[in-house]
């Protein structure tokens, strides 16, 4: 784990706030208190050193009709020659994906997907399933918390 200073942790946890982005470097320079050029600095710094991968704008899966959410829990054929990046590569491209996870457990993958309905989610499944010996689909009712920041402490 990298040693930040105190000031490098306020920074990096204040950019993943609402209306932080790096176009917003004036606003997060003054919530600082800091020089903008110093906050620049860092910035640039902190996406060469590959803490910050990048910036993106979250939208709102509901208002673009995509807001029905499932887990797949799913096993894959472990044999011999099985390398983890195979079916978890596959899972990826398909573009309902969100997000795949090898694991450890009952299940070898969990993969995070987004559609608009259950039709959809319907037409997805073969895709998942040519890839996988046994599946299992969670469907979400209600989210209490998604987000993609991370506590810098």
């Amino acid at each position: 784990m990298l040693k930040l200073k105190d000031e490098d942790k306020r920074l990096l946890n204040l950019i993943q706030e609402e209306d932080m982005a790096v176009a917003r470097v004036g606003k997060i320079a003054k919530k600082l208190g800091m020089p903008i050029s110093t906050v620049n600095t860092k910035l640039k710094k902190f996406e060469k050193m590959g803490i910050i991968k990048g910036f993106c704008a979250v939208l709102d899966p509901e208002k673009l009709g995509r807001g029905f959410l499932i887990f797949n829990l799913s096993r894959a054929a472990l044999d011999p020659k099985f390398k983890v990046e195979t079916v978890g590569d596959k899972l990826a491209v398909i573009p309902e994906v969100e997000e795949v996870f090898f694991t450890v457990g009952e299940w070898d993958y969990i993969t995070k997907l987004r559609v608009a309905n259950k039709e959809e989610y319907t037409k997805v499944i073969p895709k998942i399933a040519r890839l996988i010996t046994h599946g299992k689909g969670i469907m979400t009712t209600k989210c209490f918390k998604e987000s993609h920041k991370i506590l810098v402490k």
